[in-house]
C-alpha cells in the first residue's frame, strides 16, 4: 500500500510536489544541474519514479516550477512589506539583499538562472509572478515617494525594475554594499540636484 503523506488528496499532492522540488534543488546544488536525473529526484524525495512522472514530465519541467514557487514566496513577502504601515526603504532595501541571499549563493544561483532560463524559453514569463512583484514594487515605492521618503524624479515603476534586477546582482558582490547602493539610488535628491 503506498504511503499517505496527508488527510487530504489536495495536501498530500502539494506536499509532494514539495518534496519533489526540494529534492531537485538539493540535487542541482550537490551535483550540478547536468548531472540530475529523474531517478535520483524521485529517490532524494522519497517517492517511486512512476509517482514523479505522474507530476512531472522531465528534469525542465521541474525547474520551472520551482522557479515559480520561489517567485511566489518572494511576491508573499513583498506583499506583506507593501501592506505595513511603517515599511521604510531600509526594509525594502533589506528584501533585496534577500532576494540576492536566495538566489546569488551557490546551487540555490545556478537553479535560478536554469530555471528562469527555461521558463523563459517555454513562454512561461508572459504572465508570470515577476510582473506582480515589480506590480506591488511600484506600488510600494509610489507611496514611499508619497511620504518623501524615496526620490521622486524617476518613475516608481522604472525604480521597481531597477529594484527587481538588483536583487539579481552578482553573488560576488557585498551584500552590505548593494543594500547600501540601493538605499542610496532611491533615497529623495536634495533640492537643485
Amino acid at each position: 500500500m503506498p504511503r499517505i503523506w496527508a488527510d487530504t488528496l489536495a495536501s498530500h499532492r502539494q506536499q509532494v510536489t514539495g518534496a519533489i522540488l526540494d529534492a531537485m534543488a538539493e540535487l542541482v546544488a550537490e551535483h550540478g544541474p547536468v548531472s540530475v536525473a529523474m531517478s535520483s529526484i524521485a529517490e532524494r524525495a522519497g517517492i517511486g519514479r512512476a509517482t514523479l512522472y505522474k507530476y512531472f514530465p522531465d528534469v525542465g519541467s521541474i525547474l520551472v516550477a520551482w522557479h515559480a514557487r520561489d517567485f511566489a514566496e518572494h511576491a508573499g513577502q513583498l506583499r506583506a512589506l507593501s501592506t505595513s504601515d511603517d515599511v521604510t526603504l531600509d526594509d525594502v532595501a533589506q528584501f533585496i539583499c534577500k532576494l540576492r541571499e536566495r538566489h546569488g549563493r551557490g546551487g540555490a544561483g545556478v537553479i535560478g538562472v536554469l530555471a528562469h532560463t527555461l521558463a523563459g524559453a517555454e513562454g512561461h514569463h508572459g504572465g508570470t509572478i515577476e510582473h506582480e512583484i515589480i506590480a506591488v514594487l511600484t506600488r510600494l515605492l509610489t507611496r514611499l515617494v508619497e511620504r518623501e521618503e524615496v526620490r521622486d524624479d524617476q518613475d516608481p515603476e522604472f525604480l521597481a525594475r531597477w529594484l527587481f534586477h538588483a536583487g539579481h546582482a552578482p553573488a560576488e558582490l557585498d551584500d552590505q554594499a548593494v543594500s547600501q547602493l540601493v538605499a542610496d539610488s532611491l533615497a529623495p535628491r536634495p533640492a537643485g540636484v
